[in-house]
């Protein structure tokens, strides 16, 4: 269920993100079994019925949290592909991997926290947003290699298997051994499987 409706003026934009902060500090300090729609209300200093405005269960304000790291990646990423003024190559993969993990390395217990909640639908339809995105990117990157357009079905296949691969090996990493997201071979790994992916015509 998505949020009721969107922000649009200052003020309610200044509450939405007492919401938001007031959500996260709930799940940081108490986590998600504490967590309560009344508890955020209060800590955010809003009425139940102002919340309810903007976010009509606690599952739609996890799921904005979601949204707003996304955001983050997103932009992170599209930065560094925007402003690439080499070739298409194992730096820039390498690039792209460094600050996909460093980003999740940021705020790793809310990060972590966040990618525990794939179990409702709402929260993992936010975080595909991100992988979605990404295969986009990396088919043009394909698409510009092989002189193909970018819908190719084996362009589209190659993108969505790199890009699932690498996300599925960085949250694993991530709520299971987090040590992994900082170690050289790791990062070594997920840039070889990319290169080979990519250079496979």
């Amino acid at each position: 269920m998505k949020p009721r409706k969107s922000p649009k003026q200052s003020r309610s934009k200044v509450t939405v993100e007492a919401i938001l902060q007031a959500t996260t500090h709930i799940l940081l300090a108490e986590g998600v079994q504490a967590f309560t729609t009344n508890h955020v209300a209060e800590r955010a200093g809003v009425s139940i019925g102002s919340l309810y405005q903007y976010f009509p269960n606690k599952e739609s304000l996890i799921a904005a949290l979601i949204d707003q790291h996304v955001q983050h990646e997103v932009a992170c990423l599209l930065g560094i592909i925007d402003s690439w003024q080499g070739v298409i190559d194992e730096t820039l993969f390498r690039k792209l991997i460094q600050t996909f993990i460093q980003l999740h390395l940021d705020e790793i217990e809310l990060t972590k926290l966040l990618h525990q909640q794939v179990h409702s639908l709402e929260c993992r339809a936010a975080l595909r947003k991100a992988t979605y995105v990404f295969e986009l990117l990396f088919a043009d990157m394909l698409a510009q290699k092989l002189a193909k357009p970018k819908d190719h079905p084996r362009i589209k296949i190659k993108a969505f298997i790199i890009i699932n691969s690498i996300d599925s090996v960085v949250q694993t990493a991530l709520v299971e051994n987090s040590n992994l997201l900082s170690d050289a071979i790791f990062v070594d790994e997920l840039v070889d499987l990319t290169q080979q992916v990519f250079n496979q015509v």
